[in-house]
């Protein structure tokens, strides 16, 4: 009898490392393709939002930066909600702005003042 009962964990824990098993090469694989891609030198959806702002005069909305990115990269698949979700990030960090029109939610690229990031400022001098 004791040989049964030691036997009948055993089974359960395999059933268990095997469903751990199955769940951490589900999770390895995005990691896969988004290395693949940047090995192949594409730019991360970021930089491609990132730049279609610094180049647009008004604002824009998520479906139409989606829109823009799927035209002007046909080999990628870029959602809407993606972009939604990408964009918002960018505001968090101060990258891009909201503004509310209505209902409607329209993004810009945030202005930097680049000439503090360019030149450095001496705060002391030797003297």
């Amino acid at each position: 009898m004791p040989r049964q009962a030691a036997a009948e964990p055993k089974r359960s824990r395999s059933k268990k490392t095997a469903a751990a098993g199955v769940g951490k090469a589900a999770s390895k694989k995005p990691a896969a393709e988004a290395s693949s891609a940047k090995a192949a030198g594409k730019p991360s959806l970021v930089d491609l939002i990132r730049n279609h702002l610094k180049q647009q005069n008004e604002p824009r909305s998520a479906a139409e930066i989606s829109s823009a990115l799927t035209q002007a990269h046909p080999d990628r698949t870029i959602k809407t909600t993606v972009v939604r979700t990408t964009v918002e990030g960018l505001v968090a960090k101060s990258h891009a702005h909201r503004t509310k029109q209505g209902s409607s939610v329209f993004y810009t690229a945030a202005t930097a003042p680049q000439s503090a990031e360019v030149e450095p400022q001496p705060e002391a001098v030797a003297g």
